[in-house]
């Protein structure tokens, strides 16, 4: 009882296990989509930062314009006509961005700064922005180039980027407070590598404090409901933190939580309890009352009613049960034995089918009879073998415990003996009456082909031409359909101790060292049809040697083997 308590009790703590990693597992999902995500919005932002960056550099070496305004003269006219086409460059290239930033030219000799922004909706000031552009770009006149500012302006960051020399600045701005679009029960914090916070959007789920000890903690932090994660921007001094509320996230407000962490597992319990309670009381208690009882006749220590209900009864009882006990255990090896004894006979017959299909000589044969016919330029008869030995090689490589139309076995007999004829150089009459229903019946594999081998083997003569003859038609015996198959040659027939091993059924697998292929098909027969399929051997009263098979058509059911 105790194991049972303790199997139940196992299972019941390896299930919650199992429902608490999957639950683990479905939110680890959801912190690498916001991983990703906070991924995505980093490289989005280096992206951009460094299209509008490639564009500066490229307005300082390239610009013709940009090159006429850093000549130590210059009129005010070629001024004027400088930064008009360079400031119509500059709106082409804040048309085209997404969000609110802007390119500007600041001329520190004529104090004046040209700027464009970008259509994105704005509804600030825009001549006080540039104003502001202008008072921070011109202490950067002298620092060293490209340099880098954040600027504040009505409570929104901006970041400023400035290359040029001489006094002769370019630069860019983005409205980092602008950049990303809120989202709901989210927060995006912007800060430079040293941790200083430059802009926090969204829901304020976490203070400035938080916010500054989440990004200067290494590695990703989430709590119960809540995740967090940052990710550097590439190239730039700047790293995302975004932070996502999701009350869905705590485990115990997951249907999933209930469904595999609680009810599932107690379910679980409460089902193996009554099985584990029906099991002992239908097999446990029998058998712990039936060795009990042995235990007491053993030791002599019966109780005190046993006389009441018959001592000698019970006894009898026992050993009746021991009886039967030990005639069910020798019927289970029996069966046992017999199962390997039909599983050791097929895979011995399908061992010999295989050594039948395997025959050097033969094949060498063909090869050398081959070359012969080529040399001699022999081509339609070489066309003739080539067909026979590809059609024969391919037929005869199947499993051993197939079945084939008897159409197809037909078409392996002629092959074969096309390629004795050629072999051998002489004449074999092969007539075959089969009628046309038959040939869509199916039959075992090389049932025929084995039979017409023996009678080319054993029937030729130098004195006639050997004559087979197949006839296949379909008869009633017994009430039972058959399909009937006769092989017959003008040899002089099988010899009385060859009929008589012949006529022999065959139920086990043997293995004979001479009529490999007829014991072979006998005992394939029997697996396929078992007693059902008869086998005759005899000699025609013409002479020659008569093979004779009956094979049910009704009920094409193998034996189990």
């Amino acid at each position: 009882m105790a194991g049972g308590i303790g199997g139940s009790f196992l299972l019941l703590a390896l299930l919650m296990i199992f429902g608490g990693y999957i639950i683990a597992q479905y939110r680890r999902i959801y912190e690498r989509e916001h991983e990703i995500l906070t991924s995505d919005y980093a490289h989005k932002l280096g992206h951009d930062i460094d299209l509008l960056e490639s564009y500066i550099k490229n307005i300082y070496s390239d610009n013709v314009h940009y090159q006429i305004l850093k000549r130590p003269q210059i009129t005010e006219s070629q001024w004027m006509q400088a930064t008009y086409y360079l400031n119509n460059n500059f709106r082409a290239k804040a048309g085209i961005l997404d969000y609110f930033g802007g390119v500007f030219y600041y001329d520190e000799k004529w104090n004046s700064l040209r700027s464009e922004f970008s259509n994105y909706p704005y509804e600030g000031d825009s001549y006080r922005l540039n104003q502001l552009v202008k008072e921070v770009v011109r202490p950067l006149t002298g620092e060293r180039m490209p340099c880098r500012a954040v600027m504040t302006y009505e409570e929104e960051t901006y970041l400023v980027y400035v290359l040029g020399d001489h006094g002769k600045q370019l630069g860019y701005l983005i409205n980092l407070s602008r950049y990303f679009a809120e989202r709901e029960n989210m927060q995006l914090v912007i800060a430079d590598l040293a941790g200083n916070i430059l802009v926090s959007q969204g829901a304020g789920i976490l203070d400035g404090d938080s916010a500054a000890c989440e990004i200067a903690r290494k590695g990703q932090n989430s709590g119960f409901t809540c995740m967090i994660s940052k990710e550097n921007v590439s190239g730039q001094d700047l790293q995302i933190l975004l932070v996502h509320q999701d009350k869905q996230l705590a485990f115990w407000n997951r249907i999933e939580f209930w469904l595999l962490f609680i009810l599932i597992p107690f379910m679980a319990f409460a089902v193996l309890w009554n099985v584990y309670r029906f099991v002992r009381r239908i097999i446990y208690q029998p058998i712990d009352h039936f060795v009990h009882r042995l235990t007491e006749m053993k030791m002599e220590e019966l109780p005190e009613n046993f006389g009441d209900t018959g001592g000698e009864s019970q006894l009898e009882e026992i050993r009746l049960i021991n009886e039967k006990l030990d005639e069910l255990i020798a019927e289970m090896r029996q069966l046992e034995q017999d199962k390997y004894k039909k599983e050791k006979e097929a895979d011995a017959a399908l061992l010999q089918y295989y050594q039948l299909q395997v025959s050097p000589h033969f094949f060498l044969n063909c090869l050398n009879i081959i070359a012969s016919l080529l040399h001699e330029q022999d081509v339609e008869t070489v066309n003739t073998m080539i067909y026979s030995v590809s059609r024969h090689f391919r037929y005869v490589f199947q499993d051993y415990n197939s079945q084939v139309l008897l159409e197809e076995e037909l078409e392996e007999v002629s092959a074969y003996c096309n390629i004795y004829i050629i072999k051998n150089s002489v004449p074999l009459l092969l007539q075959q009456q089969v009628s046309e229903e038959t040939k869509s019946y199916e039959v075992p594999i090389l049932c025929i082909q084995t039979f017409v081998e023996n009678s080319i083997k054993y029937a030729v003569s130098k004195d006639r031409v050997l004559s087979v003859t197949i006839r296949a038609n379909r008869i009633k015996d017994e009430g039972r359909a058959y399909l009937r198959i006769c092989i017959m040659d003008n040899g002089e027939g099988y010899r009385p101790e060859v009929l008589e091993q012949l006529n022999r059924p065959v139920k086990e697998f043997q293995y004979h060292s001479r009529h490999v292929g007829v014991d072979n098909i006998k005992y394939r027969i029997f697996l396929l049809y078992g007693e059902k399929a008869k086998l005759y051997f005899y000699n025609s009263p013409a002479g020659g040697a008569v093979t004779e098979m009956l094979l049910p058509q009704e009920e094409n059911e193998s034996a189990d083997y």
